[in-house]
């Protein structure tokens, strides 16, 4: 399965962070440091004001709090370039968790490509799925996730002209057609997405149909639901009115969206 077919998985975790790093063997770790997080990369600085290279995280331990007081423990075991980003600036993190008994399991589920990686990007996003990058936090996801695909897709929230094509992406994933941060998708379910900007082409996909427009509110109008027999258009203008008059074939690439989606509509 391509990139762009990728379907929607599990969420990520949001993670603030709570307290130090733990330093990788031979790093000098008295005192605090700071971990900050710069496009998709760690940034952890020691006392001395050192930033530690990419290179010398794995081993690092971090103590977060995940907003409800409780606290993870997140390490960094290696570190990697994604390679399907040509621009090298895309950095991946094999990341564990460590459970109540004190054992490291890895913190992500696999991805449609098999990988269990993830990253870190500034910010949160709101409980009805709007990302803020101001937000004085750090959001860890993983790349099965919807936000962790997006920025693989290509639309990295780090570059200004692409955060509301990030921020549509993510609700074009997850089939958040009221932009009230409701999924109506299923793991593993096969989409196609394009946009007009040369980032995703638009390009041929057997058997799919072009099932909604989105915009960073969610969907513009929508042919057909991603899940017709869990989630069809009748049940989607009852619960969405704003959609009356854009639904089936009063939806077209014509629509003034920013991504285009389609799919089988199973």
């Amino acid at each position: 399965m391509s990139r762009r077919r990728a379907a929607a998985a599990v969420l990520a975790a949001l993670l603030a962070l709570a307290g130090p790093a733990r330093s990788a063997p031979g790093v000098n770790n008295s005192g605090a440091v700071s971990v900050t997080v710069e496009r998709n990369q760690f940034q952890i600085t020691l006392p001395d004001g050192r930033v530690l290279e990419q290179t010398r995280l794995p081993g690092v331990a971090l103590t977060l709090g995940d907003g409800s007081g409780a606290q993870r423990r997140i390490r960094i075991d290696a570190v990697q370039h994604d390679q399907i980003d040509p621009s090298g600036e895309t950095m991946l993190y094999a990341l564990s968790e460590q459970d109540p008994s004190g054992a490291w399991q890895n913190a992500c589920l696999p991805g449609p490509d098999g990988l269990r990686l993830g990253f870190p990007l500034p910010g949160a996003f709101t409980s009805d799925g709007k990302y803020q990058p101001g937000h004085p936090g750090i959001l860890i996801t993983c790349t099965g996730g919807a936000e962790g695909k997006c920025v693989r897709f290509g639309y990295k929230p780090w570059r200004i002209n692409l955060l509301p094509y990030y921020q549509t992406c993510v609700r074009l994933v997850r089939a958040d057609y009221g932009g009230d941060g409701v999924g109506h998708t299923r793991n593993g379910t096969p989409i196609d997405l394009f946009d007009r900007i040369g980032v995703q082409a638009d390009e041929i996909a057997p058997g799919m149909t072009l099932e909604a427009a989105f915009g960073p509110e969610g969907a513009v109008c929508v042919a057909h639901t991603r899940l017709p027999n869990v989630f069809n258009l009748h049940e989607l203008v009852t619960q969405y009115p704003r959609f009356a008059g854009h639904l089936g074939s009063d939806c077209s690439t014509d629509a003034p969206g920013l991504l285009f989606v389609r799919s089988y509509g199973l």
